[in-house]
This record gives C-alpha cells, structure tokens and sequence, in this order.
C-alpha cells in the first residue's frame, strides 16, 4: 500500500472523529474543526488532516487545496456513504438536531411495519446487560461521549498512522461508536450507527483511489468536486460476493464416536478459510476491513473498485482457492465468486422515484446471487477434470474420520487434516490469537497460508510477521488483529460430548439418587429466510428507501454478533457445547434437557433482538452418547427441515410428529403442559410411574379416527379416581378434566404426548 492510499484510509476512517469529541464537549464550532484540532495531538500527517478538516462544501469552499488533495475524496466518499444511509422520515418535530440522541434500531425500517426502538448508551463488549433495544429514549449524554473519547484518546497515543496499525483503528471505531448515531438530525432515520458510516466511507474513498488510479485520473477537485454529478453516474463500484460450496458435509460427514475431537475445530477451521479468502483478496488491492459489508457462514460481500486489477485479483483468488481445496479434499469444497458493477447514484436515492431505487439496488444483489449460481454449474475447465481424473489412490486404508484415503498419517489410522484437526482442538478453546502466515508447520488455511496459536507476548514484542486474529476479545489497542467472532461457549473442558449425558450433575438435591434419561441432545436450528432479509429485508417500507449498503452492513453484524458472540452468554452455565455458530446456523450438543432450555432462551432473545421482525427454526434429536457425530448431524438436520415444511417459526423434538409452532410449544407445552403434569404427579405420590406409562401408552396407540381410544382414556381415568384418597380427589378430578379436554383436538393430544414424555424423561432412573 502505497503512503497516499495509507493516509486516505486514515483520513476517511476518521473524517467525523469531531463529532465524539464535539458531544462530549458541546463546542459550538464546527465538528470538522474539532475533529481536526483533535487528531493534531496524535499526527502532523497534512493529508490525514485535510480529510478531517476540509469534507464538506462550506469548509472546501473556503479553503485553497491542492487539485489532487484526499480531501476530495473523502468528500465525496463521505457524501455517498451519507446518501446511503441517511433517509428522511415523516415528523412533525420541530426540532431538527438533537445531540443526545439514542442510535435507532436497525429493525425499525426492517420488513413490513414500521417500528421504533432505541439503543442503549454503550460502548460494544460482551456485557449483555444493555444489548437488547428498549422502547423508550435512553438519552446519550456528555459524560458518556467522554468516556468513549478517552478510550480513544488511549488507543490512539500508542499507535503510529502506518498501514499495520490499520485494523487496530477500524477495531477501535467498532468498539466505541457501534452504538453512536451518526446523524443526530431527528428528521432523519438515525438507525445507522457512526461506525458503519465511517467504515463505509473509508471502503468507498478507497475504492474511488483505486478506480481513479487506473483511469490515471488525478485531479480530484475536478473529477470528484466541480464534476460530481457526473463521477456519480459512473460504473466505479463493483460489489463482489463469493459462497463457498460443501460446508455442511464437510462439517458433519465424520463418522467415527470419537470425531467429537475435532468437530469445533473443523467448523473454526471452514470460518478461517472463508475470512483468509476475504484477507488474500483485499491483500491483493491494498484494500482494509472497510470494504467488507458481510462475512460469514462460508459467504461474504465486499464493496471494491470497477477495475481491471479487480477483476484480476477475483479471479486469482478464485483459481488458487479452489486449487488448494482440490488438493486437500477433491471436489468436497468449491468457492464460487459473483460481481455487480453500481454506481454511486444506485446507492444514493438518486432516482426519479423510489420504486426504480429498489429494483436497481435489488438488481445488483440479484446479478452477484446469479452469477454464483452459473459458477456452481460449471465449477471445472478441462484441465481441472483431467487432473481430477488423474487423482490419487481409490483404495486402501482409510482415516478412521473422514474415511480419506489420502495422506495417511503413518500409525494414527487417519489423515493429516484430521490429525491436525483433533491437535489443534485444544488450542481453539484455550487460546484466543492465532497468526496466518507461511510457516508450514502450522495446519494449512489456504494457499501456502498455515495457522497457528500465538502469544500475546509475542505479537507486543513485534516478534509476529503475518495477519493476526483475536478470537472473541474487543481489542482495541496496538495489536492490529482482526477480531473474529466466534460462538464457542462449552461447559466441558474437553470435547468429551458423552459426559452431558451423565445424569449426576443433574439439578437435584445432592442427597437424591440421580434421576432422568441418560442421553445427549444436539440442537440445529437457523434464521427463517435471512438470504430474503439481506436483499429485501429493507425494501418494504416506503418504497425501498430504506434499502441501503449502511443498512445491510449494520443489518449484518448485529447479527453475526447475536450469533458468534452474545450466544456464548446465553449459553453461561449451561451443560451443552456450542459446536458451531455461523451467520445465522447453530449446531449445539449437551445435556438433553438443558439443550431444550437453551433452545427456548435463544429463541426468546432472538426474538426480542429482531422486534419479531425475524424467526428462528429449530430441529432436537436425542441419542445416546456413543452415537457418531454424523448420525447425529443427520438426523437432528432431518428435523430441522421438517420445522421449515411447517410454515417456518417452529421446533420438532425427537421426531417429525412433534413438530410445533415455537410459541405454542413455549406456551402451551413447555411452560403449561409440562409443568402442570410435573407439579401434579409430584404432588400425588399414589399415582407412580406405572400409572403415567398407562397413559402415554394409551395416547401413543390411540386410533385417532376411532373414539374407543378417548373411552379408553376415560375409563382409565375413572379406575385412578377410585383409588385416589377423599383430600386429594379435588385435584385428581381437575388433572381428570384436563387430560380429556386435551384429547379433543389431534395438536392437543400430541402436545399432551410430549409433555408427558419429558416428564417421564426427567424422573426416568437410568444406570
């Protein structure tokens, strides 16, 4: 990266650095000039700090720049980023500028209805206490801003403006304005965050660097200031997408007891691919973190410069990518690239009317989405299919994992991948920095790329040449790592998944005998339609113009940090691992009772987090713990497709027929049926276990169109009473009442199955 496109990062990044410092100080001069007299403490680098003095017209105007100052830029970087974010909404206020203004939240403008929420004052961290939006205005106030102003105050005394210190800085911003608004005009929709908005300013201005640089094109004043209307009607964007093909089998295809070893690093090992994938092509171009608006699940989509290095730099990504996966694991893993040109007016509700916004902005999404789908078709030339033709050894002694016949690692019964797999297991849970460089002694990420674990010592010393990764820390100091979010919560020290079917932890008095089922459960679930909520989750309201870049990268990350790092706190204390936990799929094994109840704490948040706006599916299967990890993924897999046939929002457990909406499994067996049954067998010793298997015996074999079965019920019943003492009858008589009112509808007599089932799950004394 060369010093100008250093300083423009640099410059753009932080060009409303002011607008912090001005809140926290209530000066009454402009936030660029503060924002400039600020950054002087830190740097004397003239290009930096014309960006930040000199990005709006009346301060431009007024000053005498160089034709090819960065400050033109930015300007107009600044001015498409606000373009995409920044939408006018009906109000009768008076007021238009409120300083203490709460960010807005994201799902506001999202789907249908138009709602409001408000974030509460915080800087980002993994405390969950203030993540969920309220209802009502939490005011932001000085002393709150000057908080955040000291935590960057500190961060940016100990750095230097270099290309390495970079991401510290993009961290740093993450960290202290996620949760600041960035336009606290009260006429606007402020659900757009200050992060977002200088991160995007900062993709963009270096995107136009790198589309001017190629057209030679420098000066600036001209081309982006006294000529912007036409620079915003050029094809200067290029949105890049790429998916990478075979993730599931690739994760949940091992097959033998003791794969649980490396299951969490292999889902750990596929994140790393697909973020190595978006660091080998922003690397190619000089490009940050800043043009990135997604990343995750094996996909990501990126804001670069319609350029023929561009082009080239996708394309050779693409081929040594797919080269590595070819020689690793064959044809099991593909990545596939799609592109759209834009232009800047596609972004900026620059059009004659809202509905020809939405259809050109859908339009890109849909034309990256399709050339996917064309490249998954025809993944192989000629050449390729030879070589695979030609391939290694069809037979012979397989790895005991991933039944491989390759590289077979000479007395383990298994492969090098999985070998290094299960090593590396232990590192993934204990040590949060990792390095990727070309030290081949480390487990192969991609081309001549290999990880391995590092110390924070190390890196501090200068002693770590590569890119660096933070697993789950907020890191905000020198240490120019890339944080990776990472749901990987687990009650077990090791991967010895078997255990949470020992009941002797089981909450129960330390006197009783250990009661319940010994059994695992693994729990898969995923967000209903999340691929519509990216393209179209926006366009509903008004017309589409709400249907923004700014939206979709905050839209993004609040989810990937719902589901990679807050999900660790919901899980706290509970018996269960989280073995994977993508953009929006969960995988989870753990005690069969406590994955339940993860199950519908993770819904409940989830729902409260989206306004409803969004839904969860989910599938529980049951097993024994010696039963292999693919097994398992299949068959839990099996249910979850189920849910999605059911109108989507529902969760099966242990079977296709107990397939519910999630509110009513919640409400009416969960927390009704359940704990009903529960407290009356509990409170009625007469009536044994004996006595409820009569009954779920009886509701299993029912003939649901012959109404013996209901007589059968009934005469039961009937029998009981006799024999139930005269001061216990009353609530005989209710239990009684109720289990035949339950048996009038085919949804109540399975729901009344099920409860009664975890019931007996529960008090079941297995050796």
């Amino acid at each position: 990266m060369d010093d100008k496109m250093n300083s423009l990062f640099y410059g753009s990044v932080l060009h409303d650095i002011g607008k912090i410092v001005q809140r926290s100080t209530n000066e009454r001069i402009t936030h660029s000039r503060i924002g400039v007299n600020y950054l002087k403490k830190f740097t004397d680098n003239i290009n930096i700090l014309h960006q930040v003095n000199y990005h709006h017209v009346k301060e431009i105007n007024g000053a005498k720049l160089e034709n090819d100052d960065l400050a033109f830029i930015t300007y107009i970087a600044d001015n498409i980023a606000s373009g995409t974010d920044r939408r006018k909404i009906e109000t009768d206020t008076k007021r238009q500028w409120d300083s203490k203004t709460n960010l807005e939240d994201i799902f506001d403008r999202f789907g249908e209805n138009s709602t409001r929420r408000y974030i509460v004052p915080s800087m980002l961290s993994e405390d969950t206490s203030k993540i969920f939006p309220v209802k009502d205005k939490v005011e932001f106030n000085s002393s709150e801003y000057t908080k955040i102003v000291t935590r960057i105050t500190n961060t940016l005394s100990v750095i230097n403006f270099a290309p390495d210190y970079q991401q510290s800085v993009l961290n740093l911003i993450e960290a202290t304005a996620s949760f600041i608004p960035s336009s606290t005009n009260v006429q606007e929709s402020v659900d757009v965050s200050l992060y977002d908005h200088m991160r995007l300013t900062a993709g963009i201005a270096c995107a136009i660097y790198l589309f001017l640089e190629e057209k030679q094109e420098y000066n600036y004043k001209n081309t982006l200031y006294n000529n912007s209307q036409n620079f915003y009607r050029q094809n200067a964007f290029k949105l890049v997408s790429f998916d990478i093909s075979g993730i599931q089998k690739f994760l949940y295809t091992i097959t033998t007891s003791g794969a649980h070893k490396q299951l969490r690093s292999r889902s750990f090992y596929l994140d790393m691919i697909s973020e190595t994938i978006v660091d080998s092509l922003l690397s190619k171009l000089g490009l940050s973190r800043a043009n990135v608006i997604y990343s995750g699940g094996g996909r990501a989509y990126l804001v670069l410069p319609n350029t023929k290095s561009a082009d080239k730099a996708i394309k050779e990504v693409e081929k040594e990518f797919n080269q590595f996966f070819i020689d690793k694991f064959n044809i099991q893993l593909y990545v596939s690239f799609g592109s759209s040109i834009f232009t800047a007016n596609d972004l900026m509700d620059k059009k004659d009317n809202d509905e020809d916004n939405e259809k050109i902005y859908n339009s890109i999404f849909r034309e990256v989405s399709h050339q996917i789908s064309e490249r998954k078709l025809s993944r192989y030339d000629i050449n390729t299919i030879k070589q695979l033709n030609m391939g290694g050894k069809k037979v012979g002694r397989e790895c005991t994992i991933c039944h491989s016949v390759d590289n077979l690692v000479e007395g383990e019964n298994k492969c090098q991948l999985c070998l290094s797999l299960e090593n590396f297991s232990s590192d993934l849970q204990k040590e949060k920095y990792f390095v990727v460089d070309e030290k081949v002694s480390g487990l192969q990420i991609g081309p001549n790329m290999y990880i391995h674990k590092v110390s924070e010592e190390d890196i501090k010393s200068g002693k770590v040449n590569g890119k660096i990764y933070t697993k789950n820390e907020f890191v905000t100091g020198a240490d120019q790592s890339i944080r990776l979010m990472m749901g990987d919560y687990s009650y077990l020290h090791n991967n010895e998944f078997g255990k949470y079917s020992d009941r002797d932890w089981t909450k129960v008095d330390s006197s009783s005998s250990p009661v319940g089922i010994k059994r695992i459960a693994a729990l898969r679930c995923d967000v209903d339609d999340l691929g519509y909520g990216f393209i179209g989750g926006f366009k509903e309201q008004n017309s589409g113009k709400y249907n923004t870049f700014s939206r979709i990268a905050t839209f993004s990350r609040r989810m990937s940090i719902f589901f990679k790092t807050y999900i660790n706190s919901f899980a706290k204390d509970k018996r269960l691992t989280i073995v994977y936990s993508g953009g929006d799929d969960v995988f989870v094994l753990g005690a069969w009772d406590e994955v339940i109840e993860f199950a519908i704490d993770l819904r409940q948040k989830f729902i409260s987090w989206t306004d409803g706006k969004l839904t969860l599916s989910a599938g529980i299967g049951m097993f024994d713990s010696k039963t292999p990890i693919n097994v398992i993924a299949r068959e839990t897999g099996t249910l979850e497709d189920a849910v999605k046939d059911n109108d989507k929002n529902s969760i099966a457990l242990f079977d296709i027929k107990y397939t519910f909406n999630f509110d009513y499994f919640i409400d009416n067996v969960y927390n009704s049926k359940l704990s009903y049954i529960k407290e009356f067998f509990e409170n009625q010793p007469e009536q044994g276990k004996t006595f409820i298997y009569r009954l779920l015996d009886l509701i299993y074999n029912r003939d649901t169109k012959d109404r013996i079965s209901f007589a059968r019920i009934a005469y039961t019943l009937a029998k009981a009473e006799e024999s139930i003492p005269k001061e216990k009858r009353k609530e005989f008589i209710d239990f009684k009442s109720k289990m035949l009112n339950w048996f009038e509808d085919e949804k109540e007599i399975l729901s009344t199955e099920l409860a009664l089932m975890l019931y007996i799950y529960q008090i079941r004394k297995d050796r």
